[in-house]
């Protein structure tokens, strides 16, 4: 199968509106990296946004359907600087290589490390566990810091035993961090059917499919249970709907640990988690992104 990325090259604070454009698109989810580092065709406060399309689309029709769309966002002044689009084909026969090059061991906290499919590493000391992971094309890699953010907050929160909920899983990252963290039951769940399949690679990859339930559906509509701790790594845009569901399908005492939020969209979302009902009661922060951890307001 014949893929087309789509790359915008943004403003960091024009992230989650260059993410609704793709949703828009029906693209089927987007990756994001804004790390210079592993990326060359990014600059310090720029963020790469990338979408992918198949064959069986309209490519040339949704390429010009994003043009539109960004012409008209720059004409309203929503946009904080103008992206650059690059465009490459890229076939199911080299995706495996083509993320190889670009994806390298990285060492999350003291204790998990990422180590891509098919790369020789050698643990560091007794106590690391290694994530084996081959991303695909869903979201998750451990090179975002939202990823690393949320994977540290899951050290300090877990203790072994909990039941825990993974929204929008997308490589699977999070379930399998859970999982090797001591949770007893992790959900993991996905709406996008692309990500679906990887997910479900990954999870056999490092052998944890007897631990982890994997649904899917949009947030938490296809989970009836409730749990210990919920983790979301995803942009404001899904994570204001999924407020809601959060107290229904949470113990009395249970906790919920959010990342994909970018320091201008901050302040904005912790109102709205407040409003919900919940408290923060831990913040953990990397470069212009956030992570807040936060528990239902204490009966009176």
């Amino acid at each position: 199968m014949e893929w087309l990325q789509l790359k915008l090259i943004v403003d960091a604070g024009d992230v989650e509106i260059i993410a609704n454009v793709f949703d828009d698109l029906e693209s089927g989810g987007v990756q994001i990296s804004d790390d210079p580092q592993y990326d060359s065709e990014i600059k310090k406060g720029q963020v790469a946004v990338s979408a992918f399309l198949t064959a069986d689309r309209n490519q040339s029709e949704m390429v010009a359907q994003l043009h539109r769309r960004l012409s008209q966002l720059e004409a309203a002044s929503l946009l904080q600087q103008t992206p650059r689009l690059l465009t490459r084909e890229v076939s199911e026969s080299n995706w495996t290589t083509t993320w190889r090059d670009y994806y390298q061991p990285i060492q999350l906290t003291r204790f998990l490390t990422v180590v891509p499919k098919g790369t020789v590493y050698e643990p560091t000391s007794t106590a690391e566990r290694l994530i084996a992971l081959e991303p695909g094309k869903s979201f998750g890699t451990g090179m975002h810091p939202t990823t690393q953010l949320a994977v540290s907050m899951l050290e300090l929160t877990m203790h072994g035993q909990e039941t825990v909920f993974d929204v929008g899983t997308g490589s699977g990252i999070l379930s399998i961090a859970a999982t090797f963290l001591g949770a007893q039951k992790v959900v993991a769940t996905e709406l996008d059917s692309v990500a679906l399949e990887f997910t479900q690679h990954n999870f056999e990859l490092n052998q944890i499919t007897n631990q982890v339930e994997l649904v899917q559906g949009s947030l938490l509509d296809q989970v009836s249970q409730k749990a210990d701790l919920i983790l979301a790594n995803m942009l404001p845009e899904a994570l204001v709907p999924l407020l809601p569901q959060l107290a229904t399908h949470l113990f009395p005492d249970g906790q919920v640990i959010m990342t994909g939020i970018i320091q201008a969209q901050a302040a904005k979302m912790r109102g709205l988690i407040e409003s919900a009902g919940f408290t923060i009661d831990l913040v953990l922060q990397s470069s212009d992104w956030v992570c807040y951890r936060f528990k239902q307001h204490a009966e009176a």
